[in-house]
């Protein structure tokens, strides 16, 4: 059986470790498969750690990046096209403790997972900041903490020091 996701097809594209299978519900909402749970698309930066994502997952988030827009939400187009230094400025705009389960929220994170795959040190940062914030709601959320923390905790400060100053400029 091969699961349609928006235009894509799951077949089309490597298949990371956690052999997902998507399938869309809504628009803007497939679902993800892994092991024994299904979740949204849009929660993939707070369900999955670093090194289960892989380009299939990669793809549907581009998907659902391209097809929503947050209102109120400014730079939105530049962080969906990889600016770190937007979608850092776009979730620390929303970093308050009671939006951490908007869908909202979830795709700004999804901007910054992006960001963060990519490379962006500011966005790893501000990512495992946002991760771990998120103790307080979700009791699975330590492995997935632990995956995105960098070996260096003096860059991981620096990183995060610079996405605050580039968030702030």
């Amino acid at each position: 059986m091969s699961p349609q996701v928006f235009p894509f097809r799951i077949s089309d594209h490597p298949q990371p470790a956690h052999s997902p299978s998507f399938t869309s519900t809504a628009a803007n909402d497939a679902s993800v498969h892994a092991g024994e749970k299904d979740f949204p698309t849009h929660q993939i930066w707070r369900k999955l750690p670093a090194h289960a994502i892989g380009s299939a997952e990669r793809v549907v988030l581009a998907h659902l990046l391209q097809t929503v827009r947050p209102l109120g939400v400014e730079h939105w187009r530049e962080a969906v096209a990889g600016d770190a230094a937007a979608a850092v400025a776009i979730v620390l705009k929303l970093a308050g403790i009671d939006v951490l389960d908007t869908f909202r929220h979830d795709v700004a994170m999804s901007a910054l997972l992006i960001c963060a795959l990519d490379g962006s040190s500011g966005a790893r940062s501000v990512l495992t900041f946002t991760l771990e914030r998120r103790r307080y709601v979700d009791d699975d959320a330590e492995p997935i903490i632990e995956s995105w923390k960098t070996s260096a905790p003096n860059r991981a400060r620096a990183a995060a020091l610079r996405a605050i100053q580039e968030a702030l400029s």
